[in-house]
């Protein structure tokens, strides 16, 4: 997985098209409008706010938009003030819309504050718990997306992934990560829960 700070930003342009190629995605040098389209954390905030190495097409048999997303924190109350901040955001298209459902680092909770839908959700999993706060709005849903097995799986990645649902989105980001082999492997682990919320009833979904 490579870090940000380790490549100049013309050969991680190459790296990105390399990775398109192989995968059969379509890449572009950067798109605006995906800076403001989502207001939650890790948008919403800082400025000179950028998406570049922007990758569309299908991954694992995932419809997926992908991009490194940047954004300057200009003044906050933490100990990252003046901080540039880089994120790989993978969005994923759901075949329909399911309960909001947030897996968020606790050590990033700060950064979540008044976002997250919903009360958290416990999970039998020990080293998911004490990574992850799980917050959703429908309990039994939650349940049957984060069993303790893909809890387990979740808490064995060693990049720093957030996630969440939301509507007809399921969306990743993972900090100080450039577009690569790094997107791939996610979503691998991921898929499970994407597909336990796929199939999740319709008529439960229908009355949230």
């Amino acid at each position: 997985m490579t870090n940000v700070s380790s490549v100049p930003e013309t050969e991680d342009h190459a790296d990105a098209r390399r990775f398109a190629a192989r995968h059969g995605l379509e890449h572009e040098h950067d798109r605006r409008d995906l800076t403001h389209h989502w207001d939650s954390y890790p948008f919403g905030l800082g400025g000179w706010r950028r998406a570049r190495n922007v990758v569309r097409g299908t991954l694992h048999g995932r419809p997926i938009t992908a991009f490194e997303y940047h954004f300057v924190l200009l003044s906050d109350d933490s100990k990252e003030r003046d901080a540039f901040r880089n994120f790989l955001v993978c969005v994923v298209d759901l075949d329909h819309p399911v309960p909001a459902l947030s897996a968020v680092l606790r050590d990033r909770a700060v950064w979540h504050e008044g976002e997250l839908k919903g009360v958290e959700v416990p999970i039998n999993d020990e080293s998911f718990r004490d990574r992850y706060l799980l917050v959703g709005d429908d309990d039994d849903f939650a349940r049957a997306v984060v069993t303790d097995e893909h809890a387990a799986r979740c808490a064995e990645v060693e990049a720093r992934v957030e996630w969440r649902f939301a509507g007809d989105d399921f969306l990743l980001w993972i900090e100080s990560v450039r577009l690569g082999d790094g997107l791939s492997a996610a979503l691998q682990v991921l898929q499970p829960l994407i597909t336990a919320a796929e199939n999740f009833p319709a008529q439960r979904i229908a009355a949230v």
